[in-house]
């Protein structure tokens, strides 16, 4: 009740789904998601750089019993070929094992953020509609990934039986996800979050700031990644640095360095000027800057003061 049922019919809506209901994480939300699109079927189908697959410590497998089958090994999506050989596979061997359900992630954080291409889903979809496969979407990044596109966000969720969306990661909330879907998807789920121990009795604070935070972040995130390319202009024409974006690229992009300057004393110039840099991407050469909206934060001259000081340096 209160503002969480407030937050899970203004999410449903956005999402263009009938109903939602609010998550304490994403790991939960997509676990929940697939265990209840498989049903009885005991096999669904995953990326191999997703999350759910790579750092959710088999929970699916441990908890629930399915098998997840990874597809496009090393890549951010697989294709609409390789999806109907697992279905084919799924079928021929000695004992018939149908798979139950598909989960995408997009953008892939294993993958710097890149994002699956949207016709790819869509055939994908039709093999689901044909073959009687649930479909979820691990959409924890979601409207990055619209922005970017310039594909609506219900044109991506409306390929999908289901779709999660996280609340912190973008929304200022502490915790928090949405898992929408149908009425009947949704109907009772509050008894199988409970049952995995997610029935927060805080999740109003996080309902709340979430709430406040949703309604003007595509304003935030335009601007924020309109003022990175201008920063990007900026830095490409300075000698010794190159930005360079990913394809099918998102909000995260690659910084390249000349022989003669080190990324961690780059690394450590910046954050003197509170321009902070992933160190889980830092190499000797180069490494990746994730543009959030705390680029906002700081003039355009404030970032270009600095990129020159710690080139000089």
């Amino acid at each position: 009740g209160g503002v969480v049922k407030e937050l899970e019919d203004y999410m449903a809506k956005f999402l263009g789904k009938e109903s939602a209901v609010f998550f304490p994480t994403g790991t939960m939300a997509n676990h929940i998601a697939i265990r209840k699109l498989c049903g009885i079927s005991k096999r669904a189908v995953v990326q191999e750089q997703s999350h759910i697959y790579q750092d959710s410590g088999d929970t699916i497998q441990t908890l629930s019993g399915i098998n997840l089958i990874p597809l496009g090994n090393a890549n951010p999506f697989f294709t609409a070929a390789q999806f109907q050989r697992a279905i084919d596979d799924s079928f021929s061997g000695r004992v018939v094992s149908k798979i139950g359900a598909v989960s995408i992630e997009s953008p892939v954080r294993r993958c710097h953020g890149q994002y699956f291409p949207h016709d790819e889903m869509e055939e994908i979809s039709k093999i689901c509609r044909l073959n009687n496969i649930g479909t979820h979407l691990d959409g924890a990044r979601l409207l990055m990934m619209s922005e970017v596109s310039g594909i609506s966000v219900t044109e991506y969720t409306e390929l999908f039986e289901t779709v999660y969306m996280s609340l912190w990661k973008y929304f200022g909330a502490p915790f928090g996800a949405i898992l929408a879907g149908t009425e009947t998807f949704c109907e009772g789920l509050f008894h199988d979050r409970r049952m995995f121990g997610g029935s927060l009795p805080s999740a109003s604070l996080a309902a709340a700031l979430a709430m406040n935070g949703i309604k003007g972040f595509q304003k935030d995130f335009s601007e924020s990644l309109s003022k990175a390319q201008d920063l990007f202009k900026i830095a490409n024409r300075i000698s010794g640095i190159d930005i360079l974006p990913y394809e099918n690229g998102t909000n995260i992009f690659r910084v390249v360095l000349s022989e003669n300057i080190a990324a961690i004393d780059m690394k450590l110039d910046l954050a003197d000027s509170k321009i902070f840099v992933n160190t889980d991407t830092l190499y000797e050469q180069y490494f990746d800057i994730t543009i959030n909206t705390t680029i906002l934060r700081q003039p355009l001259a404030n970032l270009e003061s600095a990129l020159n000081r710690s080139l000089s340096r």
